[in-house]
């Protein structure tokens, strides 16, 4: 579904409809005067059903919505003159934050933020892309969607080897996501939480927890910021770890299930967005490790983890290139 697109309007709130149930929502600049840019909504996946869009506002683009089995400009996708030729990029839209960047079955997948109807931040769904080899990519279509909790902003993505979440299908493992979704109403920020998803068709389509969010709104620390978490498996204690961005720390929640959440520690102030928490062998050495926590702003600390609490050794650090 190809869509006119003029920058200079203010967005208009676009609700979109499978068979008179809603699909997702997305606020977008529909063209009036002028056609800036076309962009594109894949509807493949609702061969069969009725598609439709409520729009807030009339003006005149809506009527040069049309579908088609191409992309308007398609012809000249990755000719630009300014396209790099070695990163991936995305065909339409902004991008950001690399999301659940995941190896499973001889695929590589890259999630990512992603506006799929401008060139500026704004209606954070999950794209996704696929490779063989870290250099080849191919654009699969949108992930997650934004839904009643909020628009989909970033998180992370694990392979769920041992049916924690009774997800698994046979003998194919659930690929499982935590994402934190953004909840605003006319413009006002309420607050985030952390939801689940699976899929098990390697990522192709995912299917939202019906028990979301597992982790509900708590803006703790007089904050409205509780978002980005990284998960990952901690063999040791059999469970999962998460470490998130929350007001103005860093908190770890422990997980059996990956439904229900534990928090186990909080950590000092000064990280900000888009943790992480990893181990690394001192010089090599694997029996002398130690974990690593970091953080967006370049700062870090390196200490000792037990599954639950994170102890540092160290003073702030600061990445340096």
């Amino acid at each position: 579904m190809n869509i006119p697109i003029q920058s200079s309007l203010e967005r208009q709130r676009v609700d979109f409809f499978v068979d008179a149930k809603k699909l997702t929502y997305n606020d977008i600049r529909v063209a009036e005067n002028n056609i800036d840019y076309w962009t594109f909504v894949d509807v493949s996946a609702h061969q069969g059903q009725e598609f439709k869009f409520v729009f807030s506002k009339n003006v005149s683009g809506i009527n040069k919505i049309f579908q088609a089995d191409t992309i308007v400009g398609e012809a000249n996708l990755y000719k630009e003159n300014y396209r790099p030729q070695v990163h991936y990029t995305t065909r339409r839209g902004w991008t950001n934050d690399p999301n659940g960047m995941v190896y499973y079955d001889d695929e590589y997948h890259l999630f990512y933020q992603h506006n799929p109807y401008e060139t500026g931040w704004g209606n954070m769904t999950w794209n996704h892309a696929v490779s063989n080899d870290l250099l080849h990519w191919e654009e699969l279509t949108l992930a997650l969607l934004p839904d009643k909790f909020g628009t989909m902003f970033s998180g992370s993505a694990v392979i769920d080897y041992h049916n924690t979440a009774g997800f698994n299908k046979g003998d194919s493992p659930a690929m499982l996501v935590m994402y934190t979704a953004d909840l605003r109403k006319n413009g006002e920020e309420l607050g985030q939480q952390q939801c689940i998803a699976y899929s098990l068709d390697k990522g192709r389509t995912f299917i939202k927890y019906e028990g979301n969010p597992v982790i509900p709104m708590l803006n703790r620390f007089d904050s409205k910021h509780a978002r980005d978490p990284k998960v990952f498996w901690y063999e040791p204690g059999s469970h999962w770890v998460m470490i998130m961005h929350e007001g103005i720390s860093m908190t770890i929640y422990n997980s059996k299930d990956f439904k229900e959440w534990e928090l186990t520690c909080t950590l000092d102030d000064g990280y900000w967005e888009c943790p992480e928490l990893f181990e690394l062998a001192i010089n090599g050495d694997k029996a002398n490790k130690k974990w690593v926590v970091y953080g967006v702003r370049g700062t870090y600390q390196i200490g000792t983890f037990d599954g639950n609490e994170l102890k540092n050794n160290t003073q702030w650090r600061q990445t340096s290139c």
